[in-house]
């Protein structure tokens, strides 16, 4: 009886070690799933952030014949979006509106675009261009905020500079005749068509634009040295001008006439 209850004893405490080494791996497994759980989340919410920020900006390695293609919302709009939902639903008379600029999941959740991998809506800050997520907190615990910045601020998104020079086929500036010379350019501010009033260049054919938007953006120059004669235009050349942000923006005209 004795060496039974010996023997019984030593089962027991090997029944107890299998149990505390399997509640140490159960809670190793636990661990393990919570934290690929939380990467994940992160993970999609980075990239939630950057497709976000595309949109609103456009994409820079959007790249056609060595010129940029994509300026998202803004290159359309002239405008940064009031909220994130004007990237699929076009603002009230927005005649230049050309999206949706985000794609959305109609078959799961409509609403996914507006919600972080944690389920909780994204925070839009419009005025510091900043897009929020909470990280799986709460506006209490800054330290798990997911920030995304969308451009250094809004003067490289909406007043950009355009400048150059008209020359004519000889490469010869204009001189005096700079007063037949008219530059117009159009771009889209508010989401409607604006053509602001005409430029004309200095003598030595250089001009400059001011409060442009980024965006591809059509320009003409025109030579007519009699502009009260409807449709007698000596020569124009038509440009479309690529607008980088916060970067220096070049457009020359050389027209087929000599000055």
């Amino acid at each position: 009886m004795k060496g039974f209850r010996n023997n019984n004893g030593v089962v027991l405490l090997e029944l107890l070690i299998v149990l505390m080494i399997l509640g140490l791996l159960i809670t190793g497994a636990v661990k393990t799933w919570d934290t690929t759980i939380t990467q994940r989340r992160f993970t999609n919410t980075l990239q939630e952030l950057n497709e976000l920020c595309y949109a609103i900006v456009g994409d820079p390695e959007l790249i056609s014949d060595g010129r940029r293609i994509d300026f998202g919302y803004v290159g359309d709009m002239g405008a940064i979006p009031d909220s994130l939902v004007d990237l699929v639903r076009a603002p009230a008379n927005a005649e230049t509106w050309r999206g949706p600029y985000v794609k959305v999941k109609f078959a799961e959740n409509p609403n996914d675009y507006l919600e972080d991998g944690w389920g909780t809506p994204y925070i839009y800050l419009k005025d510091s261009l900043i897009i929020r997520s909470y990280g799986g907190g709460t506006n209490l615990t800054p330290e798990k905020w997911i920030n995304k910045k969308i451009a250094p601020n809004s003067d490289v998104l909406l007043r950009n500079t355009i400048t150059g020079y008209v020359k004519d086929i000889t490469n010869s500036p204009p001189g005096y005749k700079n007063q037949y010379l008219r530059i117009f350019i159009t771009y889209p501010l508010n989401g409607v068509w604006y053509t602001p009033p005409a430029i004309i260049p200095n003598e030595t054919g250089y001009y400059t634009i001011n409060d442009i938007p980024q965006g591809n953006h059509r320009m003409i120059c025109i030579y007519d040295t009699t502009p009260l004669i409807p449709n007698d235009t000596a020569d124009f050349v038509e440009k479309y001008a690529c607008v980088y942000p916060g970067a220096p923006n070049t457009v020359d005209f050389k027209l087929s006439i000599k000055f």
